[in-house]
């Protein structure tokens, strides 16, 4: 076995092959990529300043970019409905534009799709919601040719009331955008 040791670095020009684990106490800087050694086009890449991703079968699968979101199926954010969300999934078929959902339990339970909010400033607080506050929001926007900012339909959750301990009175807005009209206008409300 040979030890080499130095204080101002290793330089190898060309391929430096390890047998056996690579172990380093500080920091391992990568200039572009981690490849899998039996599948060069599978790897983690680092192609923007902030931004990781990850590419299986030659395709980008996944990028988490500089705003902290997390891409599926692109590298470009985007703002359906006019939000800029966190999770992303985009793609050109039912399977690569869909969220599953699965719950595999021998009951009558099912998998749940839940919104909270709170009107805490910080992660993980409980500061309590007031009324007309809205708890939910599902919006089914369209492209217009323009973009894909503009909102078909909208399904929204509020506060009906005054809110206490175990008691979160709740109403639901169903609202719907007429024929030359830009935005949903309400059509039902379910109150508490």
């Amino acid at each position: 076995t040979t030890r080499l040791t130095a204080d101002t670095g290793v330089s190898v020009v060309g391929t430096l092959a390890v047998q056996g684990a690579l172990t380093t106490t500080q920091n391992l800087t990568i200039a572009e990529k981690v490849i899998h050694s039996g599948d060069t086009d599978t790897f983690v890449s680092f192609p923007a300043a902030d931004t990781v991703s990850v590419e299986t079968g030659g395709s980008e699968a996944l990028r988490v970019d500089s705003s902290q979101r997390l891409l599926i199926g692109t590298s470009t954010s985007r703002s359906p409905g006019g939000i800029s969300t966190t999770l992303q999934v985009e793609g050109t078929n039912a399977v690569s534009s869909s969220l599953s959902l699965t719950r595999n339990q021998n009951n009558n339970q099912d998998a749940v799709l839940c919104f909270a909010k709170t009107r805490g400033n910080s992660i993980g607080t409980t500061t309590i919601v007031q009324d007309d506050d809205r708890l939910g929001d599902i919006m089914f926007a369209g492209a217009d040719g323009t973009d894909i900012e503009s909102l078909a339909a909208r399904i929204q959750a509020f506060v009906d009331g005054t809110p206490g301990s175990n008691d979160m009175p709740g109403r639901l807005v169903f609202s719907t955008t007429a024929d030359g009209a830009a935005s949903p206008t309400t059509r039902l409300t379910i109150d508490s």
